[in-house]
């Protein structure tokens, strides 16, 4: 009995615990990558919401609805959109995805909406996250351990 006890206790202390370690710290590396991206998200969407204005397109007897310059397409009533501090208007959607996937500058007149800097880091903190081997490693184990140790699908 004793020696069915032992053989337990290090089995667990030589396979089993330092697998749970591992997931441990696993876990906490991969919950730290996630909140630097979401405060790094926040805060770029901070400073968007600083230079621009949010709004809803309601219908103007005196004037025709303009049209978004990045989708091309007409405003429509009640789309939400988004007017830049150069004045320039388009649609919420449109312009945020071009802040955050391609330039921080207006479309239209190219005036700064977030500095290079801002954009710059914002940009670094999202391709790590992508890039990422430590959630792929993290992925593995959780299958493996679900696959009782072993993962029989190539991994």
């Amino acid at each position: 009995m004793v020696l069915t006890l032992s053989k337990m206790v290090v089995s667990f202390c030589f396979t089993v615990l330092p697998e749970i370690i591992r997931l441990i710290v696993l876990a906490i590396f991969v919950s730290w990558k996630s909140y630097r991206l979401v405060r790094s998200n926040y805060k770029y969407m901070a400073m968007i919401n600083k230079k621009s204005s949010k709004f809803i397109c309601r219908k103007n007897p005196d004037s025709e609805f303009q049209e978004c310059a990045i989708c091309l397409s007409e405003f429509v009533e009640g789309e939400k959109g988004r007017e830049l501090e150069c004045k320039h208007l388009f649609h919420r959607h449109c312009v945020e995805k071009w802040l955050q996937e391609y330039k921080a500058t207006c479309p239209l007149c190219r005036c700064s909406i977030v500095s290079e800097e801002s954009l710059a880091e914002y940009r670094r903190v999202k391709n790590e996250q992508n890039d990422s081997i430590i959630e792929k490693e993290l992925a593995l184990i959780l299958l493996s351990v679900l696959h009782g140790g072993s993962c029989r699908h190539g991994f």
